[in-house]
């Protein structure tokens, strides 16, 4: 009978320990997931007589601006913060680069 009231203090002792393990677990992961989310800089790209205006999305602010992707790049703030598109699915770099081919396309076709 002591067998088995020993086996059910050490069962209740290691399930308490797992159980707060996996609650530190849990608790380090959504500080990991709340830390990354704040870097995350929803941005709105303008472009105006072939120039790129980067703006954050949310509170308007500007944040660079160039003739070219590379200079947009250069210009923006080096905070350790991610530029993001407004959906947030793509690096601002990427969504810079589409603009710029697009441009560079329909400039090439006009001329044409």
């Amino acid at each position: 009978m002591d067998y088995v009231l020993l086996l059910g203090l050490l069962f209740t002792v290691v399930y308490a320990v797992w159980q707060r393990y996996q609650h530190i677990q849990s608790m380090k992961i959504k500080a990991a997931l709340n830390e990354f989310v704040e870097k995350l800089v929803p941005c709105r790209v303008e472009v105006r007589s072939g120039e790129f205006f980067l703006f954050e999305s949310i509170t308007n602010v500007f944040l660079a601006q160039g003739q070219t992707p590379r200079e947009v790049e250069l210009a923006m703030p080096n905070d350790g913060r991610i530029y993001v598109n407004e959906s947030a699915d793509r690096d601002i770099l990427a969504e810079l680069n589409e603009y710029h081919m697009l441009d560079t396309i329909v400039d090439k076709s006009v001329v044409n």
